[in-house]
C-alpha cells in the first residue's frame, strides 16, 4: 500500500493551490532500481517533481524550496488541484503516446530558456529516463513471463505489443536520445557533485561506448551487484536500460 506525506503549494502566476505528495522514505527500500538511476515504487517514480505545469493557467514553474509559506503541510482549506492533475503534466504512462508527450514536455522546457547547470542536469536526466521509458522492462516480451504465470495472456500480449512499438519509437529517436546524453555527460563532468553513483559508466554504456564504461568501472575499488550487472550487460554488448533490483 502506498504511503505519502502531502504538501500544498500555489502557482506563482494565478495563485491556484496544488497538492503534492512525497513517498514515505521507509518504502524506498522496497522500490525497483533501474540502471539509469530511475527508481519506481508500485510503478510510480520516487523522484520529486520540481518542474510543474499549472493545471489552472498553464504556467510552468519550479518547486524547489520546501520552506513556508510557498509550500505548506497544512491544508489551505480552499479548492486544491489534486496530485494527479499536474503530476508529470497529466500524461498517461500506460501507452506510448503518453510517453512521447512526456519527452516533448522536457524538450520544450529545455528549448525555452537557458538554465543554470543544476536545473539543466535535472531536466536532462528526466529526459533520459523518459526516452528509456519507451522500452523500459523490454525483457518482459519474452515468452517465459507468460509461461511462468507472471502475467496473464491478455496482460502479457498487450504489454509486449506496447514494448515492441516503444522499441521502434526509441530507435526512431536515437539521435535526440544520444544528443541529450552527450550534453548530460558534459554537464556532469563539469559538476561532479551532481553525479549519481555509476551514472557516468551507465551513460557511456547506453551510448554504446563499452570500452569507456569498462575503463570507468575498473577504476572502482569495490564491486557491487550494480557494477556486476553493468559488466554483464557489457559482455552482451547490450545498451538498453535494465532492472538492477526489484
Amino acid at each position: 500500500m502506498l504511503k505519502y506525506d502531502s504538501y500544498y503549494f500555489q502557482c506563482p502566476n494565478c495563485n491556484a493551490w496544488l497538492e503534492g505528495r512525497n513517498l514515505k522514505s521507509e518504502l524506498v527500500n522496497e522500490a525497483i532500481l533501474y540502471s539509469d538511476g530511475k527508481v519506481l515504487y508500485d510503478n510510480l517514480i520516487t523522484t520529486r517533481q520540481k518542474m510543474v505545469l499549472c493545471p489552472s493557467c498553464g504556467h510552468a514553474f519550479w518547486v524547489e524550496d520546501p520552506r513556508e509559506p510557498f509550500i505548506t503541510s497544512e491544508d489551505p482549506q480552499a479548492a486544491v488541484y489534486s496530485w494527479n492533475t499536474w503530476r508529470f503534466f497529466g500524461i498517461n504512462f500506460s501507452d506510448n503516446r503518453g510517453k512521447l508527450a512526456l519527452i516533448q514536455h522536457y524538450q520544450q522546457f529545455l528549448a525555452k530558456t537557458h538554465y543554470e547547470p543544476k536545473r539543466e542536469i535535472y531536466l536532462r536526466r528526466l529526459l533520459w529516463w523518459a526516452y528509456n521509458d519507451l522500452h523500459r522492462n523490454f525483457h518482459y516480451i519474452r515468452l517465459k513471463y507468460l509461461l511462468n504465470g507472471f502475467m496473464s495472456y491478455g496482460v502479457w500480449s498487450s504489454y509486449r505489443r506496447m514494448l515492441l512499438e516503444g522499441e521502434k519509437l526509441f530507435i526512431k529517436n536515437i539521435k535526440a536520445f544520444n544528443d541529450n546524453l552527450h550534453r548530460l555527460l558534459v554537464l556532469l563532468e563539469k559538476h561532479p557533485e551532481e553525479q549519481a553513483d555509476l551514472e557516468l559508466p551507465e551513460i557511456y554504456r547506453e551510448l554504446r561506448q563499452f570500452d569507456k564504461t569498462k575503463e570507468l568501472l575498473e577504476k572502482r575499488s569495490s564491486r557491487t551487484h550494480f557494477t556486476s550487472e553493468i559488466l554483464r550487460h557489457l559482455r552482451w554488448k547490450d545498451a538498453r536500460v535494465f532492472m538492477v533490483t526489484g
